[in-house]
């Protein structure tokens, strides 16, 4: 075997080992239970990022309305 054999042998090997684990790993469905400690019986995924969404939507008018608020005028010269 000479240099370039084993070289490209390397990179044949690194590419064989280096695929299953760059793979993408396929996206978690909204509809699956939840796996942590912190889940309500009953909950899926989904239901995190929902309930989020409908707080900031409730939010919204106050939090504009306050960053309206908090915005200084232009000093006078």
């Amino acid at each position: 075997m000479n240099s370039s054999d084993v070289r490209a042998f390397a990179l044949l090997l690194a590419a064989a080992l280096a695929g299953p684990a760059l793979a993408d790993e396929p996206a978690k469905k909204a509809d699956e239970p939840m796996a942590n400690n912190m889940k309500k019986p009953g909950m899926k995924q989904g239901d995190v990022k929902k309930e989020a969404d409908k707080k900031m939507k409730k939010l919204k008018p106050k939090l504009e309305k306050e960053a309206q608020s908090m915005e200084r005028p232009a000093p006078k010269r």
